[in-house]
């Protein structure tokens, strides 16, 4: 496909988000955020974690010199979702410079350009990408009447996977005029037959929804409304499996879609860009943070 996309977030925030258009022959290499005070790490980062790594070495090197000949490390106990990929965001990087030489191994990016999925909106990360405070930030915002967006896809060890559970925490500006659709789109580029799942999704200036497109040529789509505003930090989680999609928001289950269950290869999307509504106004400008995300394999 050498065209740009209409990509998700048109049919999108009406239920389809829309084909998240891969650039020709794959994903294209792209790249302020305040981060609540209350905010508890789930992993150790920089120093930290290098304090943590050196520790290891030093228990290691311990029970070595002590003349143990053998060390039995117990394996992970087996269990549903393994962890593929994870991101915090500790390294800053301004704007026009993501994902570069600092995320360029974890992240690509919809290049300058594309329309969305609406045709209203352009994907434009050199001036709508950054990472600032430990998040990644999108400075939504509109130039020469047009409203700027960008769409960002983790580069997980198999680009797209079967299954598994994908997790982020996140916030918005509830701006109208500008919306998201963070989702998992087929690798095989047929939709609606291979089917289609968003969450979060929306209006910045509405509740967060959540999406499963079945995996059938006619399209039914299984709809649910949380209820919760974007502009309030959340954890949003999907969890797919062989005989079903949850939706769950802080913990909350949203909604359950048991029917034509998608069964192929998915990979992960985070696109944001203009509504099915009016145009921003010209000098408006929202923010989307995201915090942290994870995405884990189903075993």
């Amino acid at each position: 496909m050498t065209a740009p996309v209409t990509g998700p977030l048109t049919a999108r925030l009406n239920g389809s988000m829309g084909p998240p258009m891969n650039p020709p022959g794959g994903p294209v290499a792209g790249p302020w955020g305040d981060r609540p005070s209350n905010r508890t790490p789930t992993r150790r980062t920089g120093f930290g974690r290098r304090l943590g790594l050196l520790a290891a070495v030093v228990v290691v090197t311990s029970i070595i010199a002590s003349g143990l000949t053998a060390m039995a490390l117990r394996p992970t106990p087996p269990g549903e979702w393994r962890s593929v990929f994870r991101e915090d965001f500790d390294r800053s990087v301004p704007v026009g410079q993501f994902p570069g030489t600092v995320y360029r191994k974890l992240f690509t990016a919809y290049p300058d350009g594309w329309a969305d999925t609406h045709g209203k909106a352009r994907y434009q990360p050199s001036k709508v990408l950054s990472v600032a405070n430990g998040s990644l930030v999108w400075d939504m915002h509109s130039e020469g009447g047009v409203p700027y967006g960008a769409a960002v896809l983790p580069s997980l060890p198999t680009y797209g996977q079967t299954y598994g559970k994908f997790e982020l925490r996140f916030r918005a500006d509830p701006v109208p005029g500008f919306g998201l659709a963070f989702l998992l789109w087929p690798d095989s580029e047929k939709w609606p037959r291979d089917g289609e799942i968003d969450f979060p999704e929306g209006d910045l200036d509405g509740v967060i929804h959540a999406n499963a497109h079945r995996a059938v040529d006619t399209g039914e789509v299984d709809r649910f409304a949380s209820g919760a505003q974007f502009s309030q930090w959340h954890v949003a989680t999907v969890e797919w499996r062989p005989q079903s999609v949850t939706f769950l928001l802080d913990g909350n289950v949203v909604g359950v879609s048991r029917q034509q269950v998608p069964s192929r290869s998915m990979h992960w999307v985070l696109q944001t860009g203009s509504t099915t509504g009016e145009l921003p106004a010209p000098d408006a400008h929202a923010r989307i943070q995201v915090d942290w995300m994870e995405a884990f394999a189903y075993q």
